[in-house]
């Protein structure tokens, strides 16, 4: 791995880490750090789909892989943490369509919007300040759309 993709991968999980923290602090005024990890890698292996996937791919189909990938995470962390006897650090107990309190239907269709939004928000990283190419574009539902092209080369 060169240098270039180290600062990268730094970047990405910086900036995954914050988000996710600060999406937590919004809406539940604390986190906790192994969240903002697990956000950070989220969020570099979303931004891997387009790496995998031809570009072509439409982005729902993209930000339903994304979700599975968050639910996994989910799901992973919710268990060990209960494997070895440490408080959660959250509970979806109360929710509809949930599994052992960990993972649930609600969040994961919110993680498909978040994984558009992460799909985006990583690709703009990746075009605009690491001038990685070809520039983003997208179908959604058939609808094609791109980022408008860098200005400053």
């Amino acid at each position: 791995m060169n240098k270039k993709h180290i600062l990268k991968y730094l970047i990405l999980f910086l900036v995954g880490y914050c988000v996710y923290i600060a999406i937590e602090v919004t809406f539940r005024n604390y986190s906790f750090p192994l969240m903002g990890i697990v956000g950070a890698i989220s969020f570099i292996l979303i931004d891997r789909i387009n790496e995998v996937m031809p570009w072509d791919t439409d982005l729902i189909i993209q930000s339903v892989i994304g979700s599975l990938i968050v639910t996994m995470f989910e799901l992973i962390v919710g268990e060990g943490l209960k494997f070895f006897n440490q408080p959660p650090m959250w509970d979806y107990s109360s929710l509809p369509l949930n599994f052992d309190g960990v993972i649930c239907l609600p969040f994961s269709l919110l993680w498909v919007l978040l994984s558009a939004i992460a799909i985006f928000l990583a690709d703009a990283i990746n075009y605009y300040l690491l001038h990685e190419e070809p520039a983003p574009h997208y179908k959604i539902l058939g609808y094609r759309f791109s980022f408008p092209k860098r200005s400053c080369e």
